[in-house]
């Protein structure tokens, strides 16, 4: 079993078709069909279902396929680390949520690789859960999380606690002036979910999400269109810090029935990494702590 079969075999799962497959690869057919064949041989399973046109993966497929997965993904982060290894000294990996780069942590990753010229830093995006499972398997060091996994395996550190602010545009605020949760229904708003405890909050305080002007899954696009000054929106009192200090985005007065949640901000490793991680982990902590 060879790192070039793993690959064919993945492409061949997302690609549900042999000549797809082969362009992927950029080989022949035959090539793709011979590793597969090699492989159903090693794993002792068929591992696809051959069709007129496409393949069907099996269930021992579907099994084998997350295992492939988390192969390739240890194998290149095995050779990106080495990599690295012949230019600096170390090498962390961090993972984060989408909104979290927009915050003060990655300012304060920053400074810390400012301060630590011989480690390279690798930042990767993604859901909570995606990070807890590249942590649990080595190939993210520290995770910034929302939601994390409670097990004696981690560290876990509460390292933030986001307040949530309603902003617009200049124009736009200055327009309103102060709005309540019943006027908000009415303007066009910007919506972007900052978790379970904020959708409920956000359902029982305004009404369902679903109705409002635009729906994003990334604060870089909601902050944009907030600029555009396309609508109003939650956002994290440390994202639309640096805009009001520019005078792009203000605050806007608003008075809940009931207050709008914080959002907490975990820090995650595993212990098994304590010691390797312990002076990024304490830099971090201190930073927060405004040490």
């Amino acid at each position: 079993m060879d790192f070039e079969q793993l690959k064919t075999f993945v492409s061949l799962a997302n690609n549900k078709n042999f000549t797809r497959t082969a362009e992927e690869m950029n080989v022949v057919q035959s090539t793709v069909t011979a590793r597969i064949k090699l492989l159903e041989e090693e794993v002792g399973e068929t591992l696809f279902i051959r069709k007129t046109r496409n393949v069907e993966i099996t269930n021992a497929g579907k099994t084998f396929l997350a295992y492939a997965i988390q192969t390739l993904e240890i194998m290149n982060e095995g050779i990106k680390t080495t990599r690295i290894k012949s230019n600096f000294n170390n090498n962390l990996v961090i993972g984060g949520m989408n909104s979290l780069w927009d915050t003060q942590i990655f300012d304060q990753i920053n400074s810390y690789q400012s301060c630590n010229p011989e480690t390279a830093i690798r930042l990767i995006t993604g859901h909570s859960k995606d990070i807890i499972e590249k942590i649990q398997y080595g190939l993210i060091d520290v995770g910034f999380v929302y939601n994390p996994s409670y097990s004696s395996l981690y560290n876990i550190y509460t390292i933030r606690e986001e307040p949530i602010v309603l902003v617009g545009s200049a124009q736009l605020v200055e327009k309103l002036g102060s709005v309540t949760s019943e006027d908000i229904k009415n303007i066009p708003f910007i919506h972007y979910n900052w978790g379970t405890e904020f959708s409920e909050w956000f359902e029982m305080e305004i009404g369902k999400h679903e109705t409002m002007r635009y729906r994003v899954d990334h604060t870089g696009v909601a902050v944009r269109l907030i600029l555009n000054g396309e609508g109003i929106g939650f956002m994290f009192e440390s994202i639309v810090e640096k805009y009001e200090r520019e005078n792009l985005i203000f605050r806007i007065p608003f008075t809940p029935r009931t207050a709008i949640p914080k959002r907490k901000v975990f820090m995650v490793s595993s212990k098994s990494k304590e010691e390797r991680l312990n002076t990024f982990s304490q830099y971090m902590i201190n930073k927060c702590n405004g040490y």
